[in-house]
């Protein structure tokens, strides 16, 4: 069965990037521009693991990731993170939210696709 995979971002323009890279790799993808719609996206599209931004409007990727992990259905569930945020203190909060991997950008395609097969 076909894996799917949910990447959020406000930015459209990383969103189609990040999806394109990892599409051509087998996945099926849904998106989502901030936390708050990407609880919308899962409520209706179950996903195998989730791709997010950190800094976007509404909720941004610790606040997600929070509500993913107070969640039963959603404690296990893969998160991988990518920002600009490079401090240890950003990467602690992160940890701590319940994020699994935590990515500074900017990030080669090769290498969000080895954490991807890693986690799935």
């Amino acid at each position: 069965m076909e894996k799917k995979i949910l990447v959020v971002d406000d930015c459209e323009t990383t969103r189609k990037l990040l999806s394109y890279i990892i599409r051509d790799k087998g996945y099926k993808i849904v998106g989502a521009s901030n936390g708050i719609e990407a609880l919308e996206v899962m409520a209706a599209n179950p996903v195998d693991l989730v791709v997010t931004d950190l800094n976007m409007p509404q909720m941004n990727g610790f606040e997600l990731s929070r509500s993913l992990r107070e969640q039963a259905e959603y404690r296990e569930l893969p998160i991988i993170m990518i920002t600009t945020e490079a401090g240890e203190s950003d990467r602690k909060t992160g940890m701590e939210a319940g994020v699994t991997t935590y990515l500074c950008k900017p990030i080669s395609p090769q290498r969000l696709l080895y954490e991807i097969e890693k986690l799935i």
